[in-house]
């Protein structure tokens, strides 16, 4: 008799990391494969970065597929879940880590073509992910959504209004969709990194968001950068069979700045 849940982490067919060419989405589509899933990583501009994780997934001996996708576009969404379903039968997790990078500044004072950018992509993106992701679970028999948000929803980091409002709106839909989806064995929760060194974070280290970066890293505990293998380890967890009981959750990974 063990102790550890009984289930694989991952049953068959496949994962989709939306967003999976950038510092969070490499991190969590290589961990995925590490832990058993096969993986279909989206990728908006540039088809380098993706492929190369794709490649290295495959060097780890598990399959892998490199799409395009505009989250903002509808027909786009849907049409990564169909390539996945078709090509690997069943979507049992689908994980929304895209994002652009953000201006940083006072609310009222930022440009409203920044703020639609990120609206667009973050609220409405994920809109779409929900759309297009929940028929195909519900057609596996269930499984996981897990949505990077910001710590920002809970501690406010002066001048990152263009991060965290439009994870607010991310944050409120993975609860309805964890109330609303538990019967049909679907569980979606988020992941709210702090200041982590990687991704959209890198470019905010430099001009003027420097000292944006700098406040965040003072109200943080540990003092440090976050990594972006500890978020993935985090987001594979909550997809996994081991946090099958875990829903409607947001949980911070953000060097203890909501202690």
């Amino acid at each position: 008799m063990g102790f550890a849940v009984a289930a694989p982490d991952f049953p068959a067919g496949c994962a989709i990391v939306f967003g999976g060419s950038g510092g969070l989405g490499r991190a969590i589509a290589g961990l995925l494969a590490e832990r058993g899933a096969d993986v279909v990583l989206t990728y908006r501009t540039r088809p380098q970065p993706a492929q190369a994780v794709a490649a290295e997934i495959r060097a780890i001996g598990r399959k892998a597929s490199a799409l395009p996708c505009e989250l903002s576009d509808r027909a786009a969404v849907e049409s990564v879940v169909r390539a996945a379903q078709a090509e690997y039968g069943r979507v049992h997790t689908v994980v929304s880590a895209g994002g652009l990078v953000y201006d940083t500044g006072r609310l009222a004072e930022l440009r409203e073509s920044s703020f639609r950018g990120v609206v667009e992509t973050d609220v409405i993106g994920f809109f779409n992910i929900s759309q297009a992701a929940v028929p195909a679970l519900r057609e596996g028999g269930g499984g996981a959504i897990v949505a990077i948000v910001t710590t920002a929803l809970a501690h406010v980091v002066p001048r990152t209004a263009l991060s965290a409002a439009p994870k607010a709106a991310v944050a409120t839909m993975i609860k309805h969709l964890a109330t609303e989806e538990g019967v049909n064995g679907i569980r979606a929760n988020a992941v709210g990194p702090g200041v982590i060194d990687a991704g959209m974070v890198i470019p905010l280290r430099q001009g003027p968001s420097r000292k944006t970066m700098d406040l965040a890293i003072g109200m943080t505990p540990l003092r440090r950068f976050g990594r972006a293998e500890e978020v993935a380890e985090t987001v594979v967890f909550l997809a996994s069979a081991k946090a099958g009981y875990i829903s409607g959750q947001v949980l911070m990974v953000d060097g203890g700045m909501l202690a």
